[in-house]
């Protein structure tokens, strides 16, 4: 990796690294468009068409209830086990974020409030073409559960045969209705419905490039989460933090595969910045993924040694990463400088693994600098908030001509009388 000294927030490698995400060719964006057209007009059978076509569909678009056992029975116990304990923890953490509906009485009588209800129909959109990603259902279906939505759909691009540990983990949640289908098809056929399949109000989860094109263009069709970048892990340490572990959490982030993952460090010790460099060449040159780990460090990893940790955790809030972590002698007293960040973790055992698949905090998070104004997902994204207004005869002759006057001054005339009327 390469080191570098950095004295300010002004430099070359970190405007790189803020602009690093790659911008789809106008080839990509014309396609999906038209897969998006196409499927809005035509319904079933263009998804069904796009699914033979891109995703080697030869069966049903939709996974069976027998399939979905008979694939859940694959599963070692160990795997059952830890998928088990997973969804116990995501599920506890997240019951901590329900909201409920409110109200209160104003002075002359009127209630004002807000009703809180969960979304009618939400589709989960779960990576499978390059692997298989059972805490991306986990991640993405708990908090909707949790939020009260009695509908979720699975879009997968699984062709070739469902993944056991996605089957078993479906099976845990109560998930039965999952289609066998990916990229900008899948969110098309979830966004718009068919004459087989109903709408949903929201999509969530990632997907490749077509998939995040489309989640892009048919919002406000549908609510989504987010446009997902390349992952990307921010480590501040120091000397009291074992290097090797240290670049063990640098290339987690580093194997994602896009090339454009941002794997940076950040130290106060040059010493433990030529440690963890040296321990991360070790490790990649024994990696069975070292084509791929060296494309990413070669394009995005870079270890910063600063002066102090002010500047150090000014880096770290300019950059925003998905993940923080936090290698220091005192984790915990940097923690109030660290503002902008999609998860931090804390101390040497709070590997950045720990939250992608166990510990409870979602790991659906902002990338690409969105940390500075975006959430993790969670069950506050599967609400909607509907006002409540009920105002009293006494209460709006009390204040009516308020209301009246500011309509005038806005030149709805009409406004100004609706109220003016009831006076």
């Amino acid at each position: 990796m390469k080191i570098i000294s950095l004295k300010s927030l002004k430099h070359r490698e970190l405007d790189s690294l803020r602009l690093r995400e790659p911008s789809p060719s106008p080839e990509i964006q014309k396609t999906v468009s038209g897969i998006l057209e196409r499927v809005r007009r035509e319904g079933h059978a263009a998804v069904l068409d796009y699914a033979r076509r891109f995703d080697g569909l030869k069966g049903p678009l939709r996974v069976s209830e027998a399939e979905l056992r008979r694939e859940a029975g694959k599963t070692t116990p160990a795997v059952r086990t830890a998928l088990r304990k997973a969804i116990a923890n995501v599920r506890k953490f997240h019951l901590r974020q329900r909201e409920s509906s409110w109200s209160f009485k104003g002075r002359h009588g009127e209630t004002l409030g807000q009703i809180i209800r969960p979304l009618d129909r939400v589709g989960v959109y779960v990576p499978g073409g390059a692997g298989a990603y059972p805490s991306t259902l986990i991640m993405n279906t708990v908090p909707a559960q949790v939020a009260g939505v009695p509908e979720v759909a699975v879009i997968t691009p699984c062709a070739r045969g469902l993944n056991s540990a996605v089957a078993y983990a479906a099976m845990e949640l109560g998930i039965q209705e999952i289609y066998r289908v990916g990229g900008a098809q899948a969110v098309a056929l979830l966004a718009f419905g068919t004459d087989k399949v109903r709408r949903v109000d929201k999509i969530v989860g990632p997907g490749n490039v077509y998939a995040a094109l489309a989640k892009k263009e048919v919002f406000g069709v549908v609510d989504i989460d987010m446009i997902a970048g390349p992952s990307e892990v921010l480590v501040l340490f120091d000397e009291s933090a074992d290097p090797d572990w240290v670049a063990a959490d640098l290339l987690s982030q580093a194997e994602h595969g896009s090339g454009y993952e941002a794997v940076v460090g950040v130290t106060t010790s040059k010493q433990a910045a030529q440690w963890v460099a040296a321990c991360v060449k070790a490790q990649v040159e024994g990696s069975l993924k070292r084509e791929l780990l060296e494309k990413a460090l070669e394009r995005y990893g870079r270890i910063f040694v600063v002066p102090d940790w002010d500047l150090g955790c000014s880096i770290a809030n300019a950059l925003a990463p998905e993940h923080l972590e936090v290698m220091t002698k005192s984790p915990r007293s940097l923690l109030p400088g660290l503002h902008n960040a999609g998860a931090i973790f804390l101390g040497p055992y709070s590997s950045e693994p720990v939250g992608d698949y166990f510990a409870g905090p979602n790991h659906v998070l902002p990338t690409n600098g969105s940390a500075r104004f975006f959430s993790p997902l969670g069950v506050y994204d599967f609400y909607k908030r509907t006002s409540l207004i009920e105002y009293t005869q006494k209460g709006l002759r009390r204040e009516g001509k308020w209301i009246a006057a500011l309509a005038d001054a806005e030149g709805f005339i009409h406004h100004a009388a609706a109220v003016r009327k009831r006076l």
